[in-house]
C-alpha cells in the first residue's frame, strides 16, 4: 500500500502545532505554580524568633514587650452568633490579653504546644497550665484551645511515620485540655511534604477519634495554608472529623519575595499574581470545605522591604521585618506617607531616607473593613487574627470587630 505524502502533511502539521499548542498551555498552566520548598510561615517564623528564650512567666515576656497598662476597648458589644471570631494568642505576648475584649471572640488558641517529632510529647507548652487567659476567655463565654504545632517537612516526616508519636501526642493533649477544661486544639502542621499526604490525614483522623473518645464535645480545628502547593490536605479523607478550618489568609508576599507587596491581597490581579485570599478560599472550597466551617485568618502584622526603588510593585534588595500593628502605627505617625492600594485592598507607606527607599505592606482598619465585608458576603464562617496583642495600645481593630461582627449585650 503506498501512503500519499502530500495528503498526509497537512495531517502532520496540524499534529505538530496541537502538540505545540498543549506545551505552551502545559507550561503556562506550571508558571502559576512555582516550585518551592514545603512553605512554612509567619507561625514558624514566631517560633524561630523566640524559641531561645527560655522565660518561665508571662512577667518576663511582658518586661521583654514593654508590656504594662491594659485597657478594653469596645465594651458595649459581645460577638453575634451568626459569626465566628477567633484568635490566636502568642506565649511571647504574656499578658497582653488583658487588653483582650474576650466578649468580641467566639474562639482563642493559645500558641501553642511544640511537638517533639520523636516522642509526640511536648518541647514546651510554656504558660498553658498556669495562664489566666483560659479564665479571662472562659467568663465571657469564648472558647478556649490549645494549637499543637510542628514545622517542617524533615520533623513532620519523622512524627508522621511513627504511631506510636501520634498515641502520645493524642494522650498528652487529653490531659492537658482536661486539665484547663479547654474546648479543643487547633492543629498546625506546616511544611508537610506531599508524600506524606496519606500518613497526616490518617493522623488527622487518629487524633480526632482519640480525642473525641475522651470527650465527644472536643472540638477539632485545622489551619490551612494560604496555597497548598503540594496538595497535602485531603478534604474528602479529614473533613468528617474536623469541626471548623482556619485559613491561613497571609503571607502571599513575604520575607521570600522578589517584590514588595500585599501580605493578605484580597483578590487576583495581573498586578499582585493569581494567589489572594479570594483564590485560598475558592480553592478549599471546591475541595469539600464547606463555607459554614471555613473561618479566614488575617494579619494583624505587616512586612517590611528595603527596595530599589520607589516604584510599585518593588524590587526587594533586603527584606527587613514582619511589624506587628502597633509598631507599624508608630512609623505612620513618623512617616505621615499611608496610602492605599485598591487592587489588593491593602495599605501600604513608602518612603525614602538619603537615597534608602522602603515600603511596608500591612492591614488596617480601613482594609480590613473591605475583607471583613466580604468574609460575610461569602457567607463564611467567620475571621481569624494572626495575632491578637499585635495590636496592643491600640482600640481601632477591636471596633471593628464591634462594627462588623458585633451586637449590642
Amino acid at each position: 500500500m503506498k501512503i500519499n505524502y502530500f495528503l498526509t502533511l497537512p495531517i502532520i502539521v496540524v499534529l505538530m502545532v496541537s502538540c505545540s499548542n498543549t506545551k505552551k498551555k502545559s507550561a503556562t498552566k506550571q508558571k502559576e505554580i512555582p516550585t518551592i520548598p514545603n512553605y512554612t510561615g509567619p507561625n514558624y517564623e514566631h517560633h524561630k524568633l523566640f524559641e531561645h528564650y527560655k522565660f518561665s512567666s508571662e512577667k518576663e515576656w511582658d518586661s521583654l514587650n514593654k508590656i504594662s497598662a491594659h485597657s478594653i476597648p469596645a465594651l458595649k458589644h459581645k460577638v453575634s452568633q451568626d459569626y465566628k471570631t477567633f484568635g490566636w494568642h502568642l506565649y511571647s505576648k504574656g499578658s497582653a490579653y488583658k487588653s483582650y475584649n474576650f466578649s468580641l471572640l467566639w474562639g482563642v488558641a493559645y500558641f501553642s504546644y511544640l511537638v517533639n517529632a520523636e516522642t509526640g510529647s511536648y518541647d514546651n507548652i510554656h504558660q498553658w497550665k498556669t495562664t489566666a487567659l483560659v479564665d479571662s476567655a472562659k467568663a465571657k463565654n469564648c472558647k478556649v484551645f490549645l494549637t499543637v504545632s510542628n514545622f517542617g517537612a524533615k520533623r513532620n516526616g519523622i512524627f508522621l511515620k511513627n504511631p506510636k508519636a501520634q498515641k502520645v501526642l493524642a494522650d498528652s493533649l487529653s490531659s492537658l485540655l482536661q486539665y484547663r477544661k479547654a474546648d479543643g486544639i487547633n492543629l498546625d502542621f506546616e511544611g508537610v511534604s506531599s508524600k506524606n499526604r496519606t500518613e497526616f490525614s490518617d493522623f488527622v483522623i487518629l487524633l480526632s477519634k482519640r480525642l473525641r473518645k475522651q470527650n465527644p464535645d472536643y472540638m477539632i480545628s485545622l489551619a490551612l495554608y494560604a496555597v497548598d502547593y503540594h496538595k497535602v490536605f485531603d478534604i474528602s479523607a479529614i473533613d468528617p472529623f474536623i469541626d471548623f478550618y482556619t485559613l491561613m489568609g497571609y503571607d502571599y508576599y513575604g520575607s521570600f519575595s522578589k517584590n514588595a507587596g500585599p501580605v493578605s491581597p484580597l483578590y487576583s490581579s495581573e498586578k499582585w499574581g493569581v494567589y489572594s485570599i479570594e483564590h485560598s478560599v475558592d480553592y478549599y472550597l471546591k475541595e469539600g470545605v464547606t463555607e459554614d466551617k471555613l473561618i479566614v485568618g488575617l494579619p494583624y502584622y505587616g512586612d517590611k522591604w528595603q527596595t530599589e526603588n520607589a516604584s510599585i510593585p518593588g524590587n526587594v534588595k533586603k527584606f527587613l521585618a514582619h511589624d506587628s500593628y502597633s509598631k507599624i502605627q508608630e512609623q505612620i505617625g513618623k512617616t505621615h506617607n499611608l496610602r492605599f492600594d485598591s487592587i489588593s485592598t491593602t495599605r501600604y507607606i513608602s518612603s525614602q531616607n538619603k537615597g534608602i527607599f522602603k515600603q511596608v505592606w500591612f492591614d488596617d482598619s480601613l482594609s480590613l473593613s473591605h475583607k471583613y465585608d466580604w468574609v460575610k458576603k461569602k457567607k463564611l464562617a467567620g475571621i481569624g487574627i494572626w495575632a491578637l496583642g499585635y495590636d496592643h495600645g491600640h482600640s481601632e481593630l477591636w471596633e471593628l470587630l464591634a462594627d462588623k461582627f458585633g451586637e449590642v449585650k
